[in-house]
């Protein structure tokens, strides 16, 4: 096992990623400086307080802090300036055009040029256009000036966190991507990871090593798109396939069931449902689409995944919307709001599209989250208690799958309701159980069952 020397590091931007990347390599045994131009922000994570919810991480920052591994800066030079390596974890949120916009990556790149005083690895930890790479070198170099001489390096290094559970993601990765066209930066970013990669670190996990994946800029750039962009076709694939199995009488459970023993295929991602949301998959799926077009090629397949689970967030609306009867007037609860368990993010959020349609056809809608306390814009009542969508609702939908939901006393919930459709958006719950509470049950792909087919809704 070998041992890594302790490294200075700038992370540059605290926002999700940065924050996860800076505490998470301050824990692992080098000196990070995290530079942050919000100085509210920069206040709140000096003193531990992390601005966003995400599982571990706040704890994780305070030790950190406590052993003086980590500290926080709106200084660019201090952060910069005393660094061996840069990591670059600013927003790239989506642009118009499809592609994602780098404008706060230029904004960091012009940032370092400033304050570049010495030879230093600038990393992309951003997930940025597939090109970036050699764009952010002639960005920073034009930056300094023709006659600057102070040589730099540039290493991609995709995230491929998962909100919910970054923190172990980071620590404990299935893989370490690493590319570049400088094959002594790639070996600087390899001894910044060791800890990572022989596990260790204090909580480490040597039995299970995470994959080192060496390559150049280009193909550590298209891994990440790459890899959200087959996982996003997977749950469009089998919601598809769900449509499919509502009309021909199959249930897309015993299917994917049956599916899943394929070894070549596997079981993880084949839970029909009502889509992916999140600031990441559709974000990525759009640059590459994008980046496609420039080379005149279609990305006819990448498309269709889009569509797809566009598409297949109106199932539910037109499920309440036939069980009902329509939707003016009616009374509907929504159990979930976060695009997924373990976050309280609601960007691209299948839930608020849904209550948008609801709202839109005349519905009043209550919803209840373990985290998500307001849909802003949206007129929407949101409960504290999760029993409270029930009451004098004339339907109730499971839109996202807190494990909190498992243990529910349906029982409990059909008493405080006017009507009996319990809608299983994520076929969380077993259908013999809910029918068994007095409820008509009806989920995705073929899942449907009444207690008795004569009681009204």
């Amino acid at each position: 096992m070998e041992k890594s020397r302790q490294q200075r590091i700038a992370v540059v931007g605290s926002g999700y990623v940065g924050t996860v990347v800076a505490a998470s390599l301050a824990f692992v045994g080098h000196q990070v400086v995290a530079l942050e131009m919000d100085t509210e922000r920069v206040a709140d994570l000096s003193l531990g307080d992390v601005p966003f919810y995400e599982r571990d991480l706040e704890a994780l920052v305070r030790v950190g802090l406590e052993q003086r591994r980590l500290r926080f800066t709106s200084d660019a030079a201090d952060a910069i300036g005393g660094s061996d390596i840069v990591f670059l974890c600013v927003g790239t949120p989506p642009a118009p055009d499809g592609h994602v916009d780098t404008s706060a990556l230029a904004a960091a790149a012009r940032e370092i040029a400033a304050v570049l005083d010495a030879p230093k690895v600038i990393v992309t930890k951003s997930t940025v256009p597939i090109g970036s790479g050699h764009w952010l070198r002639t960005t920073i170099e034009d930056a300094m000036g023709a006659g600057a001489r102070i040589a730099f390096s540039v290493v991609s290094n995709p995230e491929f966190l998962r909100q919910g559970s970054a923190v172990d993601d980071y620590l404990h990765p299935d893989r370490v991507v690493i590319g570049s066209d400088e094959p002594e930066a790639l070996e600087q970013l390899v001894d910044l990871y060791q800890p990572i990669l022989d596990q260790s670190f204090v909580g480490g996990r040597p039995s299970n090593r995470p994959a080192l994946v060496r390559t150049n800029l280009s193909a550590a750039e298209t891994v990440k798109y790459a890899s959200n962009a087959f996982l996003a076709l997977k749950i469009s694939f089998v919601n598809e396939l769900a449509n499919i199995c509502e009309l021909v009488g199959a249930d897309i459970l015993d299917v994917t069931r049956a599916m899943g023993l394929d070894p070549r295929i596997g079981p993880r991602f084949l839970d029909a449902g009502i889509g992916w949301g999140g600031s990441c998959f559709g974000k990525d799926l759009g640059e590459l689409i994008a980046t496609a077009a420039e080379h005149d090629y279609d990305a006819q397949l990448l498309r269709a995944t889009r569509e797809v689970n566009c598409r297949q967030r109106a199932v539910v609306v037109r499920k309440l919307r036939s069980r009902l009867h329509g939707l003016r007037g009616q009374r509907i609860g929504l159990l979930g709001l976060a695009f997924k368990p373990g976050t309280d993010d609601l960007r691209d959020a299948p839930a608020v599209d849904i209550a948008r349609a609801l709202v839109d056809g005349g519905a009043v809608v209550v919803a209840h989250d373990p985290l998500v306390r307001e849909v802003r814009g949206l007129d929407v009542r949101v409960v504290d208690d999760p029993y409270a969508v029930g009451e004098r609702a004339d339907a109730v939908v499971l839109v996202t799958e807190w494990p909190e939901y498992r243990s529910l006393e349906l029982n409990a919930l059909r008493e405080r309701m006017r009507g009996r459709l319990f809608v299983d958006g994520r076929n969380l719950f077993d259908p013999d159980k809910v029918a068994a509470c007095g409820l008509v049950y009806e989920g995705v792909g073929g899942r449907s069952l009444t207690a008795d087919s004569r009681v009204a809704l």
